[in-house]
């Protein structure tokens, strides 16, 4: 290290030209950069899920729903009708439609005396009282409609929309612009609601976008404002916002390098460089600083020399143990978790080797602060920490006690924690999306689906009872508002082919029947009305449930008890996978719990097990780890009493404050050390440690609040709730270090602080 020192001070400028080209490298690829709002990404691809999904889609098409609200005090009045007519229509050209299903141009199996033939509806609209109650007689009788396309008090009318997408999120935005532009256009006196996965998705794309150009900048402002406030000096400022911008430059290059794209989660990436990136070069500039003011008769070499010395163990500590809580999120089976922490990890790495080169190699050409060199001192801060101190050491026992209890209190309210990961919770409850989302899921069974494959001899009344047995079994979910399958089309076309008796509208007893109907069919309507529920050699079928409750922990339920059954009654054999957006939000939120819980146990493992080797001692290791552990505690229990859900935002939490809490407390046990080993009492050391890297803790702290908050203005909501629960948590930390420490050391004396014979004679 002091060979390592030398060099930087012999060449500051080369030093300074080389980190600056490196970072101009890095940063050269940073426009290829692409945005991802699919779920999907949020898998491995290898993941079966969404090997299935893809499966799924390549057989039976797209599964991608756009649904379209109308809402009248009369549907079945000629003007709705027409507007529905005339929307229908409209959508049907759009490109990426494969299929649109509405009132008027809805299937319906009609009897004949030579069986049935398949026709609409509706031919002309209904014009008296009658007419009308016939067509509503014919819906009631079909649950492909009623409750699905019909609202059941026949108010509302769905426009369905079966999407085929094949460029990703470039045909999100135009299926977003095409059909807000039909609504807009046809809106009043009927009220017009859209939802769909596509829409959602472009939400995300347009949210992530208002985020990143909101956000960064907003957070630079604070940052330099809070370290031109902590420091009182341009230079104490400016060094720790160059470590920080060059930080995040370094890990969006390497972004960009790797080809990966920003997720919503990604968004917070800047922000969390911006938050904690300067916190090596704070500790470094805040004891320059200091070590001027002792001995301002020095060099500057030497005064530089002496920080970096005094530091460069504490700052080590610090920098592995962030990267711990950060490399951690590899073991998260979710890609952008793991994506998360290997490139904040990464800046993180790159603001430690700055802080260790550049910071040293500025401030040897850059000259001392105007404050520093007019002697202004710092004695109101110091006399505040010394009674801060003296408050908690005096009164350690007492201190700790109601600690204990107040955090055993909120913990509590860990088990009251909620997951939930479906992107339509991203929104606030006032945004149109929600709104939107809200009315359909309410009236037409959500815009989101359960789907399950079926495999064998399709025609067979045998299987054709096994699927039956499995659609009914979802139709008693309460969350499950609709099934649909060749079996109710079956079922329909049996009832008509026999006059349309209601006790033939059971499955075809044998397997000719099943052929004959499925001819005649083919002969009177569309073949490919059949494409979306069977493949064209009827060894595979789709079942398909309207979902209208897509909460995770009830989608995964949904998705277990579907499993269950299937493996139970059954067999998987014939129905080998269960996908949807329903089933993946659940499997999602299945794997956010495992993550958190998986990152959670190792970070914690390494950080204690980091700072056990560092301080040659288990209880320096363990110690370390209580301030955090206790507002690990506090912060989830009061995510569980104040509904904060754990989601792909909040399920960074632990890692980020593991990797960063720990910090302030590493900090104070190694200063804290060096002034008992230099001869200080347990509550001297503890006001001498305090008013030394105490306040490169509290400016550190504070940088990291200040940063975090400007996640509160986010437009995704868990971004906003993990912005709230970091500041939250932080301080928690930052008090932890500054108080709670300082009472178990002076109550417990370690004797890896104070030595064994020391410790002995304490007793």
């Amino acid at each position: 290290m002091k060979s390592w020192i030398d060099f930087v001070l012999k060449y500051p400028k080369t030093i300074i030209a080389f980190c600056i080209l490196i970072t101009m490298l890095m940063g050269w690829n940073i426009p290829k950069l692409e945005i991802e709002p699919d779920l999907k990404a949020m898998f491995p691809t290898d993941f079966d899920i969404i090997i299935s999904m893809n499966k799924m889609e390549d057989i039976f098409g797209g599964s991608d729903l756009i649904v379209m609200s109308v809402s009248s005090d009369d549907i079945f009045n000629e003007n709705t009708l027409k507007k529905i007519d005339d929307i229908t229509s409209e959508i049907e050209e759009i490109e990426m439609v494969d299929r649109v299903i509405s009132l008027t141009n809805a299937v319906d199996i009609k009897a004949t005396e030579d069986g049935f033939e398949v026709g609409e509806l509706f031919n002309d609209y209904p014009e008296t009282a009658k007419e009308v109650k016939a067509i509503k007689e014919r819906i009631i009788d079909n649950n492909m409609l009623y409750g699905n396309i019909v609202s059941k008090d026949f108010k509302k009318a769905a426009i369905v929309s079966i999407l085929e997408l094949t460029n990703g999120g470039n045909d999100d935005d135009e299926v977003s612009f095409l059909f807000n532009k039909i609504a807009k256009r046809y809106e009043g006196p009927e009220q017009i609601h859209i939802a769909g996965m596509p829409l959602t998705r472009h939400e995300i794309t347009n949210t992530m976008q208002s985020d990143m150009k909101m956000l960064f900048p907003f957070g630079i402002v604070l940052m330099i404002f809070l370290l031109v406030f902590c420091f009182r000096s341009w230079i104490g400022a400016f060094l720790p916002f160059i470590v920080v911008i060059m930080s995040i430059i370094n890990m969006i290059g390497l972004m960009a390098l790797l080809g990966i794209k920003f997720t919503f989660i990604g968004v917070m990436m800047p922000v969390m460089l911006i938050a904690i990136a300067n916190d090596y070069s704070i500790h470094i500039v805040a004891h320059y600083f200091e070590e001027y003011k002792k001995n301002s008769d020095r060099t500057k070499n030497l005064i530089i020399k002496s920080t970096l010395q005094h530091l460069q163990t504490p700052v080590f500590l610090a920098g592995i143990t962030t990267l711990i809580g950060f490399l951690s999120l590899q073991s998260h089976i979710l890609p952008p978790a793991r994506q998360l922490g290997l490139l904040v990890s990464f800046g993180i790495a790159i603001a430690f080797i700055l802080s260790l080169t550049f910071v040293p190699a500025a401030l040897k050409l850059l000259d001392y602060p105007v404050f520093l060199a007019a002697g202004n001192s710092s004695e109101k801060m110091n006399r505040f920490l010394s009674r801060w101190g003296n408050l908690f050491t005096r009164h350690k026992l007492s201190f700790l006690l109601i600690v204990a209890l107040i955090i055993l209190v909120i913990s509590t309210g860990i088990t009251k924690i909620n997951v939930d990961t479906n992107p339509i919770y991203y929104f606030r409850k006032s945004s149109e999306i929600r709104r939107a989302n809200e009315v359909i899921d309410k009236e037409f069974g959500g815009s989101s689906q359960l789907e399950i494959l079926a495999k064998g001899d399709i025609k067979s009344p045998e299987f054709l009872k096994k699927i039956e047995w499995l659609t009914d079994f979802l139709d008693k979910k309460d969350n499950i508002t609709q099934t649909s399958s060749i079996v109710d089309q079956l079922k329909l076309m049996n009832k008509a082919f026999h006059g349309d008796s209601a006790e033939y509208k059971v499955i075809p007893k044998t397997r000719e029947e099943v052929a004959q109907y499925l001819f005649l069919y083919s002969l009177t309507g569309n073949p490919e009305d059949m494409d979306h529920f069977v493949d064209y050699d009827y060894e595979q079928a789709q079942i398909l449930a309207r979902v209208n409750e897509t909460g995770s922990v009830a989608s995964f339920k949904l998705y277990n008890e579907a499993k269950v059954f299937i493996e139970n009654e059954l067999g998987e054999e014939n129905f080998p996978s269960i996908t949807g957006v329903t089933a993946f939000i659940g499997v999602l939120s299945d794997l956010v719990i495992k993550g958190q819980i998986r990152s959670l146990i190792l970070s914690i493992f390494f950080v204690c097990l980091v700072s056990a080797i560092i301080f040659k001692s288990i209880v320096g290791g363990l110690l370390s780890i209580v301030p955090l552990s206790g507002a690990i505690l506090m912060v989830f229990g009061l995510m569980g009493y104040i509904h904060i859900d754990l989601n792909m935002a909040t399920v960074m939490l632990s890692s980020i404050m593991i990797g960063v809490g720990i910090d302030y407390t590493i900090h104070f046990l190694y200063r804290y050390r060096l002034e008992v080993k230099k001869g200080a009492s347990a509550e001297e050391a503890v006001t001498l440690t305090l008013t030394t890297s105490g306040k490169g803790i509290i400016y550190n702290a504070l940088s990291v609040i200040v940063g975090f908050s400007v996640l509160t203005i986010s437009g995704f909501l868990p971004i906003y709730f993990f912005g709230f629960l970091v500041v939250f948590s932080i301080t928690g930390c930052l008090l932890g270090a500054l108080s709670v420490m300082p009472a178990l050391l002076v109550l417990v004396k370690p004797a890896f602080i104070f030595g064994k014979k020391r410790n002995s004679n304490d007793r």
